[in-house]
């Protein structure tokens, strides 16, 4: 059994160090990313992020505490 362990352990490290096992996982996270995001991978991240969540939070507040003072709550 040690053989066994020992064939099951070269096999998984030849197959994590291999390029074309790492295109295969990297095309299937991409498809992943762009049906549960609805937007294509290469559209976010990187040099593309132009939002901050606390600066539009913040925005979003701004905004809502305008309307309020002019009368007109958002619903």
């Amino acid at each position: 059994m040690v053989w066994l362990r020992l064939l099951e352990t070269w096999a998984v490290t030849r197959l994590l160090s291999s390029p074309a096992f790492l295109n295969v996982v990297r095309k299937a996270h991409r498809r992943y990313w762009s049906i549960r995001h609805g937007v294509p991978y290469e559209e976010e991240g990187g040099m593309n992020i132009d939002r901050n969540p606390r600066n539009s939070f913040f925005k979003h507040f701004v905004d809502e505490i305008k309307k309020q003072s002019r009368g007109r709550p958002s619903k």
